[in-house]
């Protein structure tokens, strides 16, 4: 999404049905009746990269504040159990620290698999 359809899209009405993707950072100030934010796990929210400094660490928990807050009614942090990369096969995947800062009574935890 570039910041002309970020434009675009606040200024669509209400009613209208459409699936937007966006960055977190793109979608600063803006709102929507129902939010996924994807793979919330530790090395891709927060990023590998910012786990070696805990400023770092705090900027990415701002980023998730901004996530999460851009959901009207409904919202959706999901992250996979395991992820297949490559010849190693499948590697287990640890859900992000965030996702433990979110009080258990808003959440309802859902397992899909096979």
């Amino acid at each position: 999404m570039s910041t002309a359809d970020t434009e675009y899209s606040t200024a669509q009405e209400e009613e209208t049905e459409r699936v937007t993707l966006s960055t977190v950072h793109q979608a600063k100030g803006l709102e929507w009746r129902a939010v996924f934010v994807i793979w919330m796990t530790d090395g891709m929210f927060p990023s590998s990269r910012s786990l070696q400094k805990l400023e770092a660490v705090e900027e990415e928990r701002r980023l998730f504040y901004v996530a999460v807050t851009r959901a009207k009614d409904e919202l959706y942090l999901t992250f996979p159990s395991y992820w297949s990369n490559g010849p190693d096969g499948q590697q287990f995947q640890r859900a992000s620290r965030f996702l433990k800062e979110v009080p258990d009574s808003l959440v309802e935890q859902w397992r899909v698999g096979f």
